[in-house]
């Protein structure tokens, strides 16, 4: 199947493409230092910047204020952002935790509560893991208690993605039922500066800063409950597989920099009087790169193609494949390189780095594989 963008996304491709070159073009990994030494891990001018292409519009629906973009306008924006290893949380905030609040956000409000988000002026992390729950969002210890003045919430939160940058939190807690229990989950909106509220932010491996929550009774007002969608874990479900989408998209991109930059190099780098790329194994195994990434592509646009009754067993599988692709070309980028492959001085570590992060958003590479099993 030929597959190709339309004229509008084909622009739209383009005009993140330009924006990349302009923030994060010429020493990619100089740059990427710089930025992920800010207190947000990135450049709140440059999320700003981002947000005034109209790009923070791209998923939410017309009705809500937003453009109505789909998965293949999702892809288009995430593959070059990858691609130029930009540190702006686009997947971890404005997919995953955009998607989770236009789901469970009531529709009367729906448009007022994503204004800000559209506009860049209000970062939303969602905190739907727990210590001892690893990545299943069914279970959920954090307990939420009415009261006549609105809720009160205690308990932990872990793997909070770009929870150092965050403004607000989206935390899953139980209003009722089990432990591991689907039914009884409600999702609440938590200020970070909300009295009671401890963030312990950390340094993720590709550099961006997590967050641990300790959530001490904190006492919030009856609209903190995002109580527009029934059944919370269905929504964060389905906005899962948006992310992880999102997530494969920007793996395909970080994975084609590290090929062009690893083709690039073997064709300089010297060995026995020749350059290494002249040695038939070393072709046959960027070769092998060459084709991990090709169907990596494909699996990509497939997942954004799928109807929407299989979007979510797509986009769970192209996840899955695309981590495992996407390692290998990482992998073999820093075989090729050396020990300075490695190093913060080049742009394959960091590419590294970024795949294992993205591999690894609210799951692990096997169980992204069971998960892809289950669903098919």
């Amino acid at each position: 199947m030929n597959f190709d963008f339309t004229e509008e996304q084909a622009l739209l491709r383009a005009s993140v493409e330009r924006w990349c070159a302009s923030r994060h073009g010429g020493d990619i990994a100089g740059t990427l230092r710089r930025l992920r030494a800010e207190p947000s891990g990135f450049a709140r001018a440059d999320w700003a910047s981002l947000a005034g292409l109209g790009l923070f519009a791209l998923p939410f629906a017309a009705d809500d204020g937003g453009l109505g973009g789909g998965p293949v306008d999702l892809i288009a924006v995430a593959e070059p952002l990858g691609r130029s290893l930009a540190p702006e949380p686009v997947t971890e905030c404005l997919v995953m935790a955009g998607a989770l609040l236009a789901r469970t956000t009531p529709s009367h409000a729906r448009p007022a509560a994503l204004a800000q988000v559209m506009a860049g002026e209000m970062m939303a992390a969602a905190a739907i893991t727990e210590p001892r729950g690893r990545t299943n969002i069914a279970h959920v210890e954090c307990r939420a208690r009415e009261t006549g003045a609105g809720w009160i919430l205690s308990g932990a939160k872990s793997a909070v993605w770009q929870g150092g940058a965050a403004d607000v939190f989206l935390v899953s807690a139980r209003t009722a039922g089990e432990v591991r229990a689907r039914e009884g989950i409600a999702l609440f909106r938590v200020p970070r500066d909300a009295p009671g509220l401890e963030v312990r932010p950390w340094r993720a491996i590709d550099g961006s800063l997590a967050a641990e929550l300790t959530l001490h009774d904190v006492a919030l007002g009856p609209e903190a409950r995002l109580s527009g969608a029934p059944d919370v874990a269905g929504a964060i479900e389905a906005a899962l597989a948006g992310a992880w989408l999102a997530a494969a998209a920007e793996m395909l991109g970080v994975a084609g920099l590290l090929l062009e930059t690893t083709i690039a190099h073997v064709k300089t780098r010297a060995q026995f009087g020749r350059p290494i790329g002249s040695f038939q194994v070393v072709q046959h195994r960027l070769t092998d790169c060459h084709v991990a990434q090709e169907q990596a592509r494909s699996m990509v646009y497939r997942a954004a193609l799928a109807p929407p009754e299989g979007f979510r067993r797509a986009a769970t599988g192209a996840h899955a494949y695309v981590a495992e692709a996407a390692r290998l070309v990482a992998h073999e980028a820093v075989q090729f390189h050396g020990a300075m492959g490695v190093t913060e001085e080049l742009l394959v570590g960091h590419g590294l780095k970024r795949i294992q992060m993205l591999a690894r958003l609210w799951t692990s590479p096997d169980e992204a594989m069971l998960a892809w099993a289950r669903a098919a």
